[in-house]
C-alpha cells in the first residue's frame, strides 16, 4: 500500500468514527440531506455519460415530473431510470443483500428503462473501447461469476476492495450500455454495506476517474489498481467532511 493511500484510509476511518459519535440529525434535516444527495447523484452520474439536463432540471423532473423543453426524451428517461436504480440500491443496503449476478442484472434492468431490448442482459457482441477490448461475450457470465464469488484479499480495507471490484466489472464491461452507471451504483452499495457513506463522482472528477480506469486497462503492460483506490478514498473523505459539516 502506498503512503498516500494509507494516509487517506486512516483519515476516512477517523472521520467515520467521529461521525458515529455525533448525534443523529433531526428527521427533517436527515430527509433533506438524503433528497439532496439523490438529486446530485442522479445528475452527476448521468452528466458524466453526456446527459444534458442540469441539476436544477433533474430536481424539477424528479420532484414534479416536469419535462424540460429542448432536452431529449432519452435524457429524461435516463434520469428517471437512474433514480429508480438508486432506490433499488437502498433496498439492497437495508437488506444487507449479497451482490450476485442476479442483483447486478436486476439493477441494470431497473436503470436502463429506455433500452428494454438490452436491459438486464449481458451483451452478445464484441466491442472496442479506446483501444481496449473487454471480455468476449461467451466469457462474460463466467467472468461475472468469478467477480461476485471472489473473496476479498485478507486484511484489505473495504475502500480498496470496492475500488478493485469496480475496476474489474468495468474491464469485463458485461452490458451493451450502462456499464459505468451500474458500476458506480455498486460502489455505493458496497461502501454502505461496509459502514461508509455513499459517494458522488462529480463532473469535475471525471478526468481523474477515467485516468484511473485507463490505468487498470493495462494497455502499457502494467495494470494499476492504486489510482482508483486513491480516488475512491478521496471521495469517501470528501463525503465524510460534508456529513460532519452538517452536525
Amino acid at each position: 500500500m502506498s503512503e498516500e493511500l494509507e494516509v487517506l484510509l486512516r483519515e476516512a476511518d477517523r472521520k467515520k468514527a467521529e461521525l458515529a459519535e455525533k448525534p443523529e440529525l433531526a428527521p427533517e434535516a436527515e430527509e433533506a440531506c438524503r433528497e439532496r444527495f439523490l438529486y446530485e447523484s442522479v445528475y452527476c452520474n448521468n452528466a458524466i455519460e453526456g446527459n444534458q439536463l442540469i441539476l436544477e432540471e433533474v430536481e424539477r423532473l424528479l420532484k414534479n415530473d416536469e419535462v424540460v423543453a429542448g432536452k431529449s426524451l432519452s435524457d429524461h428517461v435516463s434520469i428517471v431510470g437512474y433514480r429508480d436504480a438508486m432506490l433499488l440500491c437502498d433496498y439492497y443496503v437495508r437488506q444487507d443483500m449479497r451482490i450476485s449476478e442476479h442483483e447486478i442484472r436486476k439493477l441494470h434492468y431497473r436503470m436502463l428503462i429506455n433500452r428494454q431490448d438490452i436491459s438486464g442482459e449481458y451483451r452478445n457482441f464484441n466491442m472496442m473501447i479506446k483501444g481496449h477490448r473487454p471480455t468476449s461475450p461467451e466469457k462474460i457470465s463466467y467472468k461475472m461469476l468469478q467477480l461476485v464469488e471472489a473473496k476479498p484479499t485478507e486484511h484489505a480495507h473495504p475502500i480498496e476492495t470496492t475500488a478493485f471490484f469496480h475496476l474489474r466489472i468495468e474491464k469485463i464491461h458485461p452490458f451493451a450500455d450502462g456499464n459505468g452507471r451500474v458500476g458506480r451504483l455498486l460502489i455505493n452499495v458496497m461502501l454502505e454495506q461496509a459502514g461508509y457513506p455513499a459517494v458522488i463522482i462529480k463532473p469535475d472528477d471525471r478526468m481523474e476517474y477515467y485516468q484511473a480506469l485507463d490505468a487498470y486497462d493495462g494497455l502499457n503492460g502494467n495494470p494499476q489498481v492504486k489510482p482508483m483506490q486513491v480516488l475512491l478514498a478521496k471521495l469517501v473523505n470528501r463525503r465524510l467532511d460534508e456529513l460532519l459539516a452538517l452536525q
